[in-house]
């Protein structure tokens, strides 16, 4: 009986030191900015907020140089009183490393391979990010930046057919997140409502005198949200441009994040990821 009492009590101490080192290193890890996660990932739920839809729409743009992709995120406050919220957009055109990768159509992966690590390897063509533009040396770091930019020099140098690369979507996603300060502010207005001035807000640059005369919209593409506000409702248009271009191919896929701004940290209250890959262009 005390052999019995013996083990179990070496046993409880091994497990609530274990416990106290584990919370202590994820403590040290919170802090330090390299060494852990300094946010949660997921978002928390916030009661005020309902997200109705998110729906999408491709059209041309009238300057006749390339295309919009709009997406249009309908929001409901559950609260009497307003709430303020920010929210990003991203959209980007994302293909397995593969189909990108010319090298693979003259020596393709053997049939009898079964598994193609590749295929499950992601790149970002391209990114557009509503309401600020997205930089991907703020995203990778200096260091990690440079990395890529030498070895991508060192390929042009040698001769190959190589783009510049962009951070995939986890690391876009993960920067986003951490980062939302940049993040467009939306006001989700409850029994009083919005003021005159606030019922629609764009940030549409229209054509000068100038631009009128020679039919031409050089600004269009600087169009990147609408606002509408009413009680209780916010619908939020971001109109991302894509300019045509040899091989010309669309955005594929979309990324909601909408942020608290009130909070201390772990502000993101709603993280949505959307394949909309197929969808078609309205003449």
């Amino acid at each position: 009986m005390k052999s019995v009492a013996k083990y179990t009590f070496i046993l409880l101490f091994l497990l609530l030191g274990s416990a106290a080192s584990g919370q202590n290193n994820a403590e040290k890890d919170t802090k330090s900015g390299s060494g852990g996660v300094e946010y949660y990932p997921l978002a928390y739920y916030d009661d005020r907020l309902l997200v109705k839809e998110v729906s999408f729409f491709r059209r041309h743009a009238d300057n006749g140089k390339g295309e919009f992709m709009d997406v249009m995120v309908e929001l409901e406050n559950r609260d009497f009183d307003a709430a303020n919220f920010s929210i990003y957009i991203l959209a980007v055109n994302e293909t397995p490393l593969s189909r990108v990768d010319d090298r693979r159509d003259l020596v393709p992966f053997p049939k009898w391979r079964q598994y193609d690590v590749e295929e499950n390897t992601k790149v970002v063509n391209f990114h557009n990010l509503v309401p600020v533009k997205l930089d991907n040396k703020a995203v990778w770091g200096e260091k990690r930046y440079g990395d890529v930019k030498k070895d991508y020099d060192d390929k042009i140098a040698r001769g190959e057919k190589i783009k510049m690369p962009n951070p995939n979507l986890d690391e876009l996603v993960h920067y986003l997140t951490n980062n939302p300060k940049d993040a467009l502010p939306i006001v989700l207005y409850g029994e009083e409502g919005p003021t005159k001035d606030k019922v629609l807000i764009s940030n549409f640059v229209p054509q000068s005198p100038e631009d009128l005369q020679k039919q031409k919209h050089d600004t269009l593409s600087k169009h990147t949200y609408t606002i509408y506000n009413a009680k209780y409702k916010t619908t939020i248009f971001s109109h991302h441009y894509s300019e045509y271009r040899p091989g010309y191919f669309t955005f594929n896929k979309v990324v909601v994040l909408i942020f608290n701004p009130q909070k201390d940290k772990n502000k993101l209250v709603y993280r949505k990821l959307i394949d909309i890959n197929g969808l078609k262009l309205v003449n």
